[in-house]
């Protein structure tokens, strides 16, 4: 190559370089990274129904999906959107521990404890039902039985583990919070 064209090249190499940089190609010349979907925002008005909660952030967050409904919260809306919270998550928390019993990672105690949560969240439902249908009956009595027994299943649940790895305590930890807290709200509105 002759001394001029190899100048002739390097000007203008030179003067691409810029555009090729990872500044000015978006995300560095990488595909962008998945985004999550995104949350709604927190409702102020929950809030004061919540801060009277042992839980009050686990309350104002499984609220923030529910409350958008309901023109105006009381503790009536309140106790909806927090069973209505606390039913989806056990429904999903169902749904991972029959995915988690279907996996061949997990020896036959864990296994068998997976098992049986599936049956104590069943359990856990149907006491849920129950303890609405209470709710709405005013049988307070009844409606702070069932939600008790409910947090009951989910410790169950876990001392089905004790002797190995337990891959739903933190799900149920969350699912005690959020029973408790409908126990809760649910106490304001028979006040």
């Amino acid at each position: 190559m002759r001394p001029g064209n190899a100048l002739l090249l390097l000007a203008i190499s030179s003067a691409l370089l810029p555009l090729a940089s990872p500044r000015t190609v978006p995300h560095g010349g990488f595909p962008p990274s998945p985004t999550a979907p995104r949350k709604p925002p927190v409702d102020p008005r929950v809030i004061p129904f919540c801060n009277q909660t042992d839980h009050p952030k686990i309350c104002i967050k499984s609220a923030r999906f529910y409350s958008h409904a309901y023109q105006a919260i009381n503790a009536t809306n309140m106790f909806d959107i927090t069973i209505h919270a606390l039913r989806d998550r056990v429904a999903s928390i169902k749904a991972r521990a029959h995915a988690l019993s279907q996996s061949q990672t997990w020896n036959e105690v864990v296994l068998n404890g997976i098992h049986d949560c599936l049956g104590l969240y069943a359990d856990a439902l149907d006491d849920v039902n129950e303890g609405v249908q209470a709710f709405v009956t005013r049988d307070r009595g009844t409606f702070e039985t069932r939600l008790s027994a409910v947090i009951t299943m989910f410790g169950t649940c876990d001392d089905a583990f004790m002797e190995g790895v337990n891959p739903l305590a933190k799900q149920n930890d969350r699912l005690m919070n959020m029973a408790s807290n409908c126990i809760a709200i649910g106490q304001l509105s028979f006040q």
